[in-house]
């Protein structure tokens, strides 16, 4: 759990990113609101070659439509293009990159899956809607596989009567896989990742979905979708295994919820009944490609029966939530979050507000303003977009010293005014200095760990056999104050709280996970923005640690994060920000490098 923990915190908590990881990209909500009527999912499913045709009847026109495309690259050295005709519109045809990928709608990870998102809200009509989509895969001279995964339309339609639904779409491309599977020198594993759905309330809910989606699904290895840490779908029927295995991305889609199953290769689409599940508050769906089954560190999709899949891309997670209309009120926008970005003194910052709409689409524009220390630093009207996320950015002109950016979002009818207002504590000074430092791998079964189950144990069995040994040899009363000594032992350590040993995963090509303690500090005057951290080992990028709240002047943030290498002598780099995003007063010191044993 130590570790899973690790890569959770590292991948699968923060913003999303277009650009191509091997390990994947983060899951984000792109989409949330509120529907006088019922979310639609409509899809072909199943790798093939293209074009691949979707058909299907609106009711009536969209609230809100978003398109995915799945394509099969092959590997991620190969480049093409996929496009898309929606009603008989072509859209600008796009260029996949692979590894060099960095399109904002377009999440490429592993060996070169893709997973392609269009709005195309204002592309459907009532009725009849006919969506094609074509990749370069017969072009002449092309290397990309360009098979095409499946053809997927969300649309949010106000069609029913006396139902309002709402709805929370979040997208990604993570690969989950097991040792072995990169695309360098260095293994990698990814296990598990988590994305959170935030319910503001549950009141007369009467049918809560979660609808998930997978690419490169495998049937007869195990995969799981759990939602608020309970499993869900029904246990494998496959011999060998012990009660509670599930195999969700078993290449047939609609058979672990409530539809009619349909067959659909390397493709896996599921709808769960969570009602009984959800809460109040943050609910989390969690994807696992497997479970080590048999106890030994190592979830292995090569063992009999096999415990996971080898490698597993989760792309799509959507909750939605039916009300009768009658409880249907009004719009409830919410300021989620303040970013404040180049605020140094005497130059030009920016106040970026991300406003998030929980309710209904409201008719009416929004009133956004921000203030600095109380006073008014600019209003303006703002619409709130079909997608129910939208960010306003403020310009601001600060001189030096700290101040308290207050945010606020107004709208007629809001039925939660509580959640309109934020602020955020900035201080400006010089440039930012943000440096890097790295300490000496270590292994995670290496350190001694205080309150180890598996330690507690071994010394209070050796202090008793010590002590028994001893009590047993005449005469007792010259080793009384020893026994005492070491039953005080006994009883302090059985006292301590219990923390699980972690002991190092062994990969397929001898390489072990390794601990790698990293520090980065801002030396200088001013807060530093979100950035990213880049960590290379041997020449070969194996890890971007993301920091979305940046680091206040003076902050220090250590971190150790898990690599995979084999014992003896590597070179290790670690970069902030290397993509020079950030200003920054002194670059020479955003690099770390040096040669260390893993022992």
């Amino acid at each position: 759990m130590f570790l899973i923990t690790l890569f959770l915190a590292l991948l699968c908590t923060t913003p999303g990113s277009a650009v191509y990881d091997f390990d994947g990209i983060s899951f984000e909500i792109t989409a949330q609101g509120e529907v006088p009527g019922t979310m639609h999912t409509y899809g072909v499913y199943g790798l093939d070659d293209p074009p691949a045709t979707l058909t299907f009847d609106l009711d009536g026109k969209a609230q809100w439509a978003r398109t995915y495309v799945g394509v099969w690259g092959g590997t991620p050295r190969y480049t093409g293009w996929t496009d898309l005709t929606v009603n008989g519109r072509t859209l600008p045809r796009i260029r996949l990159y692979g590894s060099d990928d960095r399109s904002e709608n377009v999440y490429a990870t592993g060996y070169g899956v893709y997973w392609v998102a269009y709005d195309t809200t204002t592309l459907l009509t009532a009725g009849r809607n006919t969506i094609i989509a074509n990749s370069s895969r017969f072009e002449p001279d092309n290397k990309l596989d360009g098979r095409i995964y499946s053809v997927v339309t969300l649309a949010a339609v106000p069609d029913a009567p006396g139902i309002t639904t709402q709805y929370w779409v979040a997208e990604g491309n993570v690969n989950l896989h097991g040792e072995g599977w990169d695309t360098g020198l260095h293994s990698t594993t990814l296990d598990e990742c988590s994305v959170t759905l935030p319910v503001s309330g549950t009141q007369s809910v009467q049918a809560a979905n979660l609808t998930v989606k997978f690419v490169t699904s495998t049937r007869g290895e195990p995969s799981y979708v759990l939602f608020n840490s309970r499993d869900l779908g029904p246990d494998v029927d496959y011999p060998g295994y012990p009660s509670g295995v599930k195999d969700i991305a078993d290449e047939t889609s609609f058979n672990a919820g409530y539809y009619n199953p349909i067959k659909s290769r390397y493709v896996d689409i599921e709808v769960f009944d969570v009602l009984s599940l959800l809460k109040k508050g943050d609910n989390v769906v969690t994807f696992q490609r497997g479970r080590d089954l048999d106890g030994d560190g190592i979830i292995s999709a090569a063992a009999n029966p096999p415990e996971g899949e080898h490698y597993l891309h989760p792309v799509l997670a959507m909750l939605t939530l039916e009300r009768p209309r009658a409880s249907a009120t009004g719009p409830d926008l919410m300021l989620d979050a303040i970013e404040v970005k180049d605020a140094f003194a005497g130059e030009d910052a920016a106040i970026i507000l991300t406003i998030r709409n929980l309710g209904a689409l409201p008719s009416a524009p929004a009133e956004v303003k921000v203030r600095i220390d109380g006073d008014l630093l600019d209003a303006r009207q703002v619409t709130i977009e079909r997608s129910g996320i939208v960010q306003v950015s403020i310009p601001w002109n600060p001189t030096k010293g700290s101040y308290t950016v207050q945010g606020e979002v107004d709208i007629p009818g809001d039925v939660n005014p509580s959640n309109n207002k934020k602020e955020k504590l900035v201080t400006v000074g010089t440039v930012p200095d943000l440096t890097v430092s790295i300490e000496d791998p270590y292994r995670p079964g290496d350190a001694v760990q205080q309150g180890s189950a598996t330690l507690q144990v071994l010394a209070i069995g050796a202090a008793l056999s010590l002590a028994l040994l001893l009590f047993a040899r005449r005469p007792p009363g010259r080793y009384r104050k020893i026994f005492s000594l070491l039953l005080g032992t006994m009883i302090i350590l059985s006292l301590l709280p219990p923390v699980a040993l972690v002991l190092p995963a062994t990969a397929q090509d001898a390489s072990q996970v390794y601990l790698l303690p990293v520090t980065v500090t801002n030396l200088g005057g001013s807060d530093a923005p979100s950035f990213t951290l880049s960590v290379y080992l041997d020449g070969e990028r194996v890890m971007n640690k993301e920091y979305p709240d940046g680091l206040k002047v003076g902050g220090s943030e250590r971190s150790e994060l898990p690599v995979y290498a084999s014992p003896g002598s590597h070179t290790v780099k670690a970069v902030v920000d290397e993509g020079g995003l950030l200003k920054d007063s002194d670059r020479s010191n955003n690099v770390a490098e040096g040669t260390y044993v893993f022992s």
